[in-house]
């Protein structure tokens, strides 16, 4: 048996540091490389991101810059455009909770970590998101009013603790099935881990408050309303730093509840998810007074509890622990909780693999009280009360499962996990997918620039997928794991670049259909570069096989990553922590010898000699997280950078701009709230154009960042990681932290005030296509500057004069111009074809 346990774990760790997906790309360096780092959780690089330098996020400052985007999403109203969703369906995204009333089984709602709260009214053939107005739509719990099904609490702020899980700012409340909602208190909750709907009184409501992950907080506990949720009171406090995390309600006596308690906090540089305040209490009483429950149970170094109740016999209750060294532990009672025994549980030995503070769901099947589940990267389940395990999910389904619901009207079980969410009818014995579920977290994308329809990204635990055709549900893996940086060369659709964390690239040459692995310069046994978890790939404008890519230095690559050397030292502070790395490489569409670099410890490099030297130009930045960097289209003097992180005591712009290559910088984030901004895109036709991505969705300006519009309109209040202007279809790509990827038409920003719309078509270049001579249809003024561009979006002629015969020069080939007037409006005609 004890062989039997490790070769599991070997595999469980494996299976998740790897791949986590199913999609397996065997490459033995790629382990030994692996295994030389320190394991990280995909939200601590999300956390990084936003606390560096500090140990913490101010959670007021947090939640006071995402209030502030209530009068940009108002003042937006003057823009007339239209998202339009990209997909994928067919890939999923992570359930934190499924929720259905027994009534009305068919309507089922979804809470999605960080893309809100989805309603399928026929047995999920179809679903709605039903978050609209709520500033943040990181899902901790949903419940419904046993009573009165249109009454539909969802708890903010998801509790699986992946170091950044997004933070919630309490409970909101529908009293219409979802269609509105109201705040209905626990601001300052940050995660809830359930809430409760008393079946015998509607007005009582209990939720399992985590606090601030970051610092002590005195909101963590377990809170009563009696005013459905107009009021709540802290019922059971045990100190600062441990977590209300679940909580389960007698089925017959509602004034008996059984409360998981959690101790848990962290910092930049540590995790603490054990301690002596975990446990479990009880109360009798409705939660007036409560008690700890010990007799039979752990204690000393508990992790994080969950909690099920036997609906066929309250009387048996399970709590699943999550402990040290790939632990686990699953204890029962038989009698309500005064003694508990443990059950066969070292057959479960390794199930939680290295994170076991992301689960700890337990189920108890309710017509059967010995029939129990628990979920961790697989799924198990005991038909004889914890007698003996089985594995219950195997290849078939996604790995981290979290939610678990028993539809027994249909006898069908409904199973929420990182990859989407599974039905079953024979109580686990075969699962079915339900592929059509837009909640896909993007780290990064690309489009196909000959082919504007086929897209690609890579996605936290869902690999990197892609989609030849555009359709939403047409969406395939290419590589497995946490899907990060992913390039399609410009000038032959056929190769496509691909990475999964820690650096691991890959190249394909038939469209992605098969990858082969091209990091070894940096994956070096026995000691690996200092790389970090979405580590930056950059292709030159000019030639495509010329390649940059970020550990803690850059390597460069002239034969399309065959080969790489390093044409830089440590451009990082040189501290051995992985977010001391370069998170984002630029070349400029201008003049490719110049390159910038942006490191996670906030530093900003640039070379004018396509990387043999190197400058810091970092002063006048902010010591933050730089998220982006990239060079204007136009004018090569010009860089911009973004920061991520929160205001901590002062202001914190995240913008920025330099028109002398660094060696001076502006703030341009003129009044824009102070969050993080994850990506920027500069508009290639029109100056000034600027598009950013933040953690409360998509801004814009036309102004070069006087004043920022928000262009909310149809698109949920989600983080945007990544963006992408595909410029001879005008159109702009966006790929969300939770709400899967959308795209919009740069030239349907039309202001409704005047109906004026961004660009102008009034300006035609004729013949098209034309050899020698050029003439114009529509305004034009003396002195008007012509701009011509490539299809790689580099300046490749300026002229004032369109009979100039630098034109004839032009080599045939598909051209943009862009005629700027003497006030500095700038007209694009259509591409122009020289032949």
């Amino acid at each position: 048996m004890k062989k039997y346990f490790i070769l599991t774990l070997l595999i469980l760790i494996i299976g998740f540091v790897i791949i986590n997906s199913g999609i397996i790309k065997p490459n033995d360096k790629i382990q030994k490389a692996e295994n030389n780092r320190v394991t990280l959780a995909p939200g601590e690089y999300m956390a990084h991101q936003r606390m560096y330098p500090y140990n913490e996020i101010k959670q007021e400052n947090y939640l006071q810059a995402m209030e502030q985007t209530h009068s940009f999403r108002n003042a937006s109203a003057i823009f007339d455009y239209t998202w339009e969703f990209a997909g994928p369906t067919n890939i999923g995204g992570r359930i934190t909770d499924i929720e259905s009333h027994p009534d009305s089984p068919e309507t089922i709602y979804l809470g999605a970590a960080t893309g809100g709260v989805w309603k399928s009214t026929n047995n999920g053939s179809s679903w709605e998101f039903k978050f609209d107005g709520v500033d943040l739509i990181s899902i901790g719990d949903i419940a419904i009013d046993p009573n009165n099904e249109d009454v539909i609490y969802a708890g903010t702020g998801e509790a699986n603790s992946s170091s950044f899980s997004f933070i919630g700012n309490g409970i909101y409340k529908s009293t219409d099935a979802g269609e509105s909602w109201e705040h209905s208190g626990l601001e300052l909750s940050s995660y809830i881990g359930r809430v409760i709907v008393d079946y015998d009184n509607s007005s009582r409501i209990y939720a399992a408050v985590c606090g601030n992950l970051f610092t002590p907080s005195e909101e963590r506990g377990i809170y009563r309303s009696v005013d459905a949720g107009e009021t709540w009171n802290r019922m059971l406090f045990v100190n600062d730093t441990v977590a209300g995390i679940d909580l389960v309600q007698h089925p017959d006596n509602p004034d008996i509840l059984y409360a998981a308690m959690w101790e848990r906090s962290r910092g930049l540089e540590y995790r603490h998810s054990f301690g002596e305040g975990s446990g479990i209490w009880k109360s009798t009483d409705g939660g007036d007074t409560w008690n700890e429950m010990t007799t039979g149970l752990p204690t000393g170094n508990v992790g994080r509890p969950g909690l099920a109740i036997a609906k066929s016999n309250p009387d048996v209750l399970y709590v699943f622990y999550d402990m040290p060294l790939f632990q686990v532990g699953v204890y029962k009672t038989q009698d309500g909780g005064d003694t508990w025994t443990q059950t066969n549980d070292g057959e479960l030995y390794g199930m939680n693999s290295s994170f076991g503070w992301y689960f700890g769901q337990v189920r108890v099947h309710p017509q059967d009280e010995n029939m129990v589940w628990v979920m961790g990267v697989p799924v198990y389940r005991s038909s004889n009360g914890g007698d003996s395990w089985q594995e219950n999910t195997g290849w078939s389904v996604h790995v981290d499962n979290h939610a678990m619901y028993f539809d027994e009207i249909n006898n069908r079980i409904l199973l929420g996990n990182d990859g989407g969410l599974y039905s079953s009818q024979n109580n686990g014995g075969s699962w079915n997918k339900i592929n059509n579920l837009p909640f896909t977290q993007f780290y990064a994308i690309d489009i196909d620039y000959q082919n504007p329809e086929r897209l690609v990204g890579g996605t936290q635990d869902n690999n990197t997928i892609m989609t030849n055709t555009g359709g939403v549900d047409d969406w395939s893996p290419i590589l497995g794991g946490d899907g990060m940086y992913c390039l399609i060369d410009y000038s032959d659709p056929n190769i496509v670049y691909a990475e999964y964390q820690w650096g691991n690239l890959f190249k394909s040459t038939d469209g992605g259909n098969n990858m082969d692995y091209i990091a070894s310069a940096w994956n070096v046994d026995p000691d690996p570069d200092r790389v970090n978890w979405s580590a930056p790939l950059a292709m030159d404008p000019v030639d495509p096989n010329v390649l940059y890519f970020g550990t803690y230095r850059v390597f460069k690559s002239i034969n399309g990553g065959l080969s790489w050397s390093d044409v830089s030292g440590d451009i990082t502070k040189g501290i051995d922590q992985y977010f001391h790395t370069i998170t984002t490489i630029a070349v400029s569409p201008v003049n490719n010898d110049i390159v910038i670099a942006g490191t996670g410890d906030g530093l900003i490099h640039i070379s004018t000699n396509a990387g043999a030297s190197w400058e810091n130009i970092t002063n006048g930045i902010p010591d933050r997280w730089v998220t982006h960097v990239i060079a204007d289209p136009i004018d090569e003097n010009t860089i911009y950078a973004t920061i991520s992180g929160f205001r901590w005591d002062e202001q914190l712009p995240h913008v920025y701009k330099s028109t002398d290559l660094g060696q001076t910088w502006q703030n341009i984030s003129g009044d824009l709230p102070e969050l993080p901004v994850n990506d920027i895109v500069l508009d290639p036709a029109i100056s000034d154009n600027i598009y950013i991505g933040t953690d409360a969705g998509v801004f814009f300006t036309d102004n070069g960042g006087e004043e920022w519009f928000m262009l909310s309109d149809g698109l949920p209040n989600v983080a945007v990681t990544a963006m992408k202007i595909h410029h001879p279809s005008r159109s702009l790509v966006i790929g969300t932290y939770g709400v899967s990827m959308y795209r919009l038409n740069l030239d349907d920003i039309v202001s409704v005030d005047n109906g004026v719309n961004s660009q102008s078509d009034i300006i035609k270049v004729f013949p098209n296509p034309f050899s020698t001579n050029l003439s114009i249809k529509g305004e034009i003024q003396k002195g008007m500057v012509i701009n011509v561009y490539n299809t790689a979006g580099m300046l490749v002629l300026n002229t004032k004069d369109i009979s100039d015969s630098r034109f004839t020069t032009l080599d045939n080939g598909v051209y943009f111009f862009n005629f700027i007037d003497r006030n500095g409006k700038t007209f694009q005609t259509e591409k122009i074809i020289k032949q």
